[in-house]
């Protein structure tokens, strides 16, 4: 009897016993900020130097700069502090317009998303 015991003890641990949390690398904590950008209500444009552009236009061009900043990009955070934050000709802040007229700057939006993925974890 007490042989029957060890493999339903271990066989009870292996299926209840916590199932540790996927931690994303800092790779897939970007890709899935700039494929944030998509998830924004319709209409939303993002302002690059006093320009308006679409979100996909937005997401093209984050996908592009990330690309040329990746040597000095290693978290997400230097990820919103050096590509999705403001741009790097100018120095202007990029925007976030809502189609309600409210704006908020890049980084604001990018922190918040980023907090989010952090929660989900």
């Amino acid at each position: 009897m007490n042989k029957l015991w060890l493999p339903l003890l271990a066989l009870f641990f292996c299926c209840f016993a916590p199932v540790q949390a996927y931690a994303m690398s800092e790779e897939e904590k970007i890709t899935a900020l700039i494929a944030s950008v998509k998830d924004t209500p319709e209409g939303t444009q993002f302002v690059r130097n006093g320009k308006a552009y679409s979100v996909t236009e937005a997401i093209d061009h984050l996908n592009y700069k990330y690309a040329r900043a990746k040597s000095k990009v290693k978290t997400a955070e230097d990820f919103i502090k050096y590509v999705a934050s403001k741009s790097s000709m100018s120095g202007e802040d990029y925007l976030i317009r809502y189609p309600d007229g409210k704006t908020a700057t890049a980084e604001a939006f990018f922190a918040e998303r980023l907090r989010k993925l952090k929660s989900e974890k």
